[in-house]
């Protein structure tokens, strides 16, 4: 399979899940809000990859990938509906099974089919494996920095424009109470990833995404986070307090920081 056949098997399998015109409204919306979000994820992960000077080949293997990262998606919010992993299964293991049940990286030489399943598998741990190769986690961390781009889009427009209560599966069903967790506040301020498992409402799922400016890998990511206000546009959804102003302050120092050098943020160029 070339790109377009990889992309008419996606369209395909994408639009089983509401054939027929008596798919749930919820399905609908959220079958049709990670279709769109895969999409873009594409986009963003060709951009990044340009800036970087990645070839054609490396730039076409990253565009698969980002066109199925998010496969298992569908069939998790079918099944379970939620897109929350602790409650359901993990989706991106789920999406690598679809991928093999299907045969959809036949085409492919085994080693590349091989690669893209790992890089998929890997793009929403907390950690990433340590016994990897240099190449895997190349592709799995610009994977996880052109997610996270659009993940923020989506996540700042549901809480600039919708209601919360029209999509719980959005903010994962948390509540909509005042405060914040210390832990959350202290991971934050201290330019520490937020652990999910401490999230306990909706301002401490706020202040996790503002935290995944401590994980963006390559600095043409990190400046287009900067450059669209993503974190002054979740700061705007939370209550203005001196908490706030020192996450803001924290995350200015982070920006100063790590961009405006020619190296990545993590990691050194190169794959």
């Amino acid at each position: 399979m070339e790109n377009d056949a990889f992309r008419n098997w996606f369209d395909q399998y994408v639009g089983g899940f509401t054939a027929g015109g008596d798919a749930a409204p919820d399905l609908v919306k959220n079958i049709r809000l990670k279709k769109g979000h895969s999409e873009r994820v594409i986009q963003e992960i060709l951009w990044i990859a340009k800036q970087l000077g990645l070839d054609g080949t490396a730039r076409h293997l990253a565009a698969v990938m980002a066109l199925f990262h998010d496969i298992g998606r569908f069939e998790q919010y079918a099944r379970y509906h939620t897109f929350v992993d602790s409650k359901s299964e993990n989706h991106a293991e789920l999406g690598v099974k679809i991928l093999q049940q299907h045969q959809v990286l036949e085409s492919l030489p085994t080693d590349r089919a091989d690669l893209i399943c790992r890089v998929i598998s890997y793009h929403n741990r907390a950690i990433l494996p340590e016994d990897e190769t240099k190449e895997c986690l190349f592709y799995t961390r610009l994977l996880r920095d052109a997610d996270k781009l659009d993940i923020w889009r989506v996540l700042i427009d549901h809480y600039q424009h919708g209601n919360l209560d029209d999509n719980p599966a959005i903010s994962l069903g948390l509540p909509d109470t005042s405060g914040i967790s210390d832990r959350v506040y202290d991971n934050v301020v201290n330019a520490k990833i937020v652990e999910a498992r401490h999230v306990k409402n909706l301002n401490d799922f706020k202040l996790l995404q503002i935290g995944w400016v401590f994980d963006i890998n390559f600095t043409p990511a990190l400046q287009q986070v900067r450059d669209r206000g993503y974190v002054e546009s979740i700061c705007q959804t939370l209550p203005p307090s001196d908490i706030l102003t020192r996450i803001e302050q924290a995350v200015a120092a982070w920006f100063d920081k790590k961009i405006g050098t020619n190296q990545p943020p993590h990691i050194a160029r190169g794959h």
